[in-house]
């Protein structure tokens, strides 16, 4: 598949990143993960696949938006039982 780069405000991205892949500025595939700090509970975001490696990469994208101040009450509540 050939990436094509896009434009759109303030993003830019992969034509691959549309099909729902995502890819870090390695070129590596970029896996989506689930935060679980007390700031992003249960926040879902992309990042290098080496970054536990020192990648220097930084590649970063949240996926979905930030919780409200309740709901990540809610949620803490719930993980600490």
């Amino acid at each position: 598949m050939e990436d094509k780069s896009f434009s759109s405000g303030s993003h830019s991205y992969k034509k691959s990143e549309l099909d729902g892949e995502c890819y870090c500025y390695c070129g590596l595939p970029s896996p989506r993960r689930t935060s679980w700090t007390r700031l992003n509970p249960r926040r879902r975001f992309h990042g290098c696949g080496r970054y536990r490696e020192g990648s220097k990469c930084q590649y970063f994208k949240w996926v979905d938006r930030k919780f409200s101040d309740r709901a990540t009450n809610v949620i803490l509540e719930l993980l600490e039982g």
